[in-house]
Formats: C-alpha cells, sequence, structure tokens
C-alpha cells in the first residue's frame, strides 16, 4: 500500500470536509487561499518564472517517480490559467515521465522486472498483444499507478518516440480534467462556498474516464 499517497488523500479529503464546519474550516481555508494569492503575487511581478519553476520541479517530481502528479496538477489550476496550466502539466508530466522510464531503461531494468514482476508480466504482454493501443489505454484507464506504468513500460520493448508521443496523448485528457477540477476547487475556496455542480461533475468524468477509454478502445483490443 502506498502510504504517502493515502496520507495526502486523507489530508485533502479533511481540508475539503473542514470547509463545511465552523470556524475551524474557516482558518484553513483562509491559510489556503493566502498561500495561492502570494503564489499569483509572485507570478504577477515575475512573469513566465513561476511556471518554469513548476514546469522543472514537475518534471523532477515525476522523474523520481513520487506519487505527487495528482495533486501538483490540481494545484496548477489553482495558481494559473486553465490553458496555461494544462500546456505546463501536459508537457512536464509527459517529459518527467520519459526520463522516469529511461532511467528504468538502462538503470534499474533488473530491479524493475524482479521489484514488479506481476505487473511487467501483465503490462508486457498486453503490449506484445495489442501493440500501442494498450499503452494508450493504460494512459488513460489508470490501471496501475502512474509511476508504476512510466517505470514497468521502460523494460519493454516500445520505442521511446512512440512511449512519450503516446503518453502526450493518453494523459491529455485527465490532465484537461484535473487542471479544471483544482480551478473550480480554488474558485469554490474564494468564495467560501459549498463545492459546485461543475466540482462534482468533473469528478465525476474523471472517475468515468477509465470506463470511458476501455469502451472508445475496445474494438483494438480484440
Amino acid at each position: 500500500m502506498n502510504y504517502t499517497k493515502i496520507f495526502f488523500i486523507i489530508i485533502f479529503t479533511l481540508i475539503i470536509i473542514l470547509s463545511y464546519i465552523g470556524d475551524l474550516g474557516s482558518i484553513v481555508i483562509d491559510a489556503i487561499n493566502l498561500n495561492l494569492e502570494q503564489l499569483k503575487l509572485f507570478k504577477e511581478k515575475n512573469p513566465y518564472i513561476l511556471e518554469i519553476l513548476y514546469f522543472f520541479i514537475y518534471i523532477i517530481i515525476t522523474s523520481l517517480s513520487l506519487p505527487l502528479a495528482f495533486f501538483l496538477g490540481l494545484l496548477s489550476g489553482m495558481i494559473f490559467s486553465v490553458i496555461n496550466a494544462v500546456i505546463i502539466i501536459s508537457f512536464a508530466s509527459t517529459i518527467g515521465a520519459t526520463f522516469s522510464f529511461l532511467i528504468s531503461r538502462y538503470l534499474f531494468r533488473d530491479f524493475i522486472v524482479r521489484k514488479f514482476k506481476n505487473q511487467y508480466e501483465i503490462i508486457n504482454e498486453g503490449f506484445l498483444n495489442y501493440s500501442n493501443y494498450y499503452i494508450l489505454a493504460l494512459r488513460m484507464c489508470f490501471i496501475f499507478p502512474f509511476f508504476l506504468v512510466n517505470l514497468v513500460l521502460g523494460v519493454t520493448s516500445i520505442k521511446v518516440s512512440n512511449y512519450y508521443l503516446i503518453s502526450q496523448l493518453g494523459m491529455l485528457p485527465a490532465t484537461i480534467i484535473i487542471v479544471n477540477l483544482g480551478s473550480s476547487i480554488s474558485d469554490s475556496l474564494k468564495t467560501n462556498m459549498p463545492l459546485e455542480y461543475n466540482i462534482l461533475i468533473l469528478l465525476a468524468i474523471l472517475g468515468f474516464l477509465p470506463l470511458i477509454s476501455k469502451i472508445l478502445l475496445k474494438k483494438y483490443m480484440n
């Protein structure tokens, strides 16, 4: 079990819950808004600097396979415009995933195969049977964690160029949803109002994305 991921999920959930229960919720929301405003003020005073820093921080974190990509995606939607955030996260996540892929392939191949033997056998068999369509499905369906897909695909025979392009395309729908979700949550925090319908809709779409992608790709994977 990934205890780091569970910890952040719990913290994020608590923040949302606290936003509805009295003064403590207001204190938490005010603290979040203050930090967000400071980041936005820094961005206004230093055009593009924060975007560049965020871009490279995201690449480093995903390259090291740290399970923080989802939360960084949400935060980008809170700080930047939706378009800028989607561009930053889309390219940074793909570049970071590719670095992780290369590290796995050329430095830790034997270790990855031993450590994730079951996952490797499943993913490698899927790739051999369905080629790039299977990789696209992996990127859209969240069958395995983001970092695990990067590591295990590194020890398959997929070409680096194909891996990059498929990853960029496959992760884009979820990136757009997560960034918009972050933007909507930021608006909700600012107004100190309950979660709006658009947030619930985005969460529902994100939840159904694996099912939608399976249906769209099913004809290619029979």
